[in-house]
């Protein structure tokens, strides 16, 4: 039996409910809480939010509100949670690092806006993103725990990761040595096959949605966009929407067609690669608008010629992967791993050396470009691209291939042969 009396304990249950609805809301963190907290406030929400104010954690306006709706928002809690910390803040909710009481280990809590949670689009969006996150049971992707409602709250738990992610080293100013990027992004390739294999997409690969934890392990979170390849009705509700992060987008998300696969994903991962070995997206234009129409139709510039650190065989991965027409990018996850393991060793990579090796051969020959894909969406102004490469164009390139080497080649003749 506890030897606390019942009124202590019945005040700690109070202080706790109100602790967790300001720091669930992000009005304090956890630590500004434990220094408002004194034995004279203890029971008293209101001394309590007095001091706060006090110690310049709150403002008046905020503890006023506050103090008329405290029987409302004491009401609202996670049971089984404690939260400890608000450590994020998106478009959809805030994320809070939390201890599970039951398994006495910590945890990120994400909570949906409340003015979204009026919407029962965005309960169903924010429903569907923690189901697929349990489809996703890869270590090197964020864990999907529970999700559920408590009162007017409506939350999603996950694994509670330790570590940066890409977008913040990048910030930093860190550029990847060539080994530490490619092993990188050989787990987040490990993470799309088991993704594919489920007919899953994440749709919005980027260094900020990467987190690598202090042992090296790099995980793939938010799975806000992701869906299943089998959804019909919602790529149907999504058609013509550019979904992603424009910095990283491959052309089909942009154009914005229905039937996006686990190569849009490819092509962003590549992007991400592109970024963490340079020190600067593919197309680093200032407004959207150019960045999304330099995804469409200008010409990757390698890696390896803006770093010359790097080996021709990383740059042959980043154009295959950024391939602007998607049946010239890696088929699947599997292949890419293929590469990225080969780079590893310091080995040619198979599947983009064969690759170019084919578009070289065609572009020798005078062959015809390959034809679009099936209901493939044009913009207009690309109508003047070529449709046959000239037989003088060929026999240049004929000699121009015995006097350089394969991948500066490839790279003059992508531009005329497209």
């Amino acid at each position: 039996m506890s030897s606390v009396p019942k009124a202590e304990q019945a005040a700690n249950l109070e202080d706790e409910k109100l602790a967790h609805a300001l720091t669930s809301r992000g009005f304090i963190t956890r630590e500004e809480w434990q220094q408002a907290r004194t034995a004279e406030t203890a029971g008293n929400p209101t001394l309590l939010l007095a001091k706060l104010v006090q110690l310049g954690y709150l403002a008046l306006p905020q503890a006023q509100r506050l103090t008329q709706e405290l029987a409302n928002i004491t009401s609202q809690h996670i049971p089984g949670y404690q939260i400890l910390e608000k450590i994020g803040q998106g478009s959809m909710g805030t994320v809070f690092k939390a201890r599970q009481l039951s398994m006495d280990r910590l945890v990120a809590i994400k909570v949906l806006n409340p003015k979204l949670a009026a919407n029962k689009e965005f309960i169903e969006r924010f429903q569907r993103e923690a189901h697929l996150a349990a489809r996703f049971s890869s270590n090197n992707v964020v864990q999907a725990i529970d999700v559920g409602t408590a009162g007017a709250l409506n939350y999603f738990v996950m694994e509670y990761v330790e570590g940066t992610t890409i977008k913040d080293e990048l910030t930093r100013g860190k550029v990847y040595e060539e080994k530490e990027a490619v092993e990188i992004v050989l787990q987040i390739a490990q993470a799309l096959q088991h993704a594919h294999r489920r007919n899953l997409i994440h749709r919005d690969i980027k260094p900020a949605n990467i987190v690598l934890t202090h042992e090296g392990v790099a995980k793939l979170a938010d799975l806000g966009m992701a869906r299943a390849t089998s959804d019909t009705a919602k790529a149907k509700a999504e058609k013509g929407l550019a979904i992603g992060t424009p910095y990283y987008m491959a052309p089909e998300q942009v154009r914005g067609r229905e039937d996006v696969d686990s190569r849009a994903d490819i092509y962003s991962l590549g992007a991400t690669l592109f970024h963490m070995v340079t020190g600067r997206p593919p197309f680093p234009y200032p407004t959207i608008d150019e960045v999304l129409r330099a995804h469409l139709e200008e010409e990757l510039t390698p890696p390896d010629h803006l770093n010359t650190k790097l080996s021709a065989g990383v740059g042959e991965v980043c154009e295959i992967m950024m391939a602007k027409k998607r049946q010239k990018r890696y088929a699947s996850p599997d292949e890419l791993i293929v590469d990225l393991e080969c780079l590893l060793h310091d080995e040619p990579p198979k599947f983009a050396r064969q690759n170019m090796a084919a578009m070289l051969e065609g572009l020798a020959q005078g062959a015809a470009p390959e034809p679009e894909e099936e209901g493939e969406e044009q913009e207009a102004e690309s109508d003047d691209k070529p449709q046959m490469v000239p037989l003088t164009w060929a026999l240049i390139m004929m000699g121009i291939l015995a006097l350089s080497c394969v991948g500066n080649l490839f790279l003059l003749l992508r531009g005329r042969g497209e």
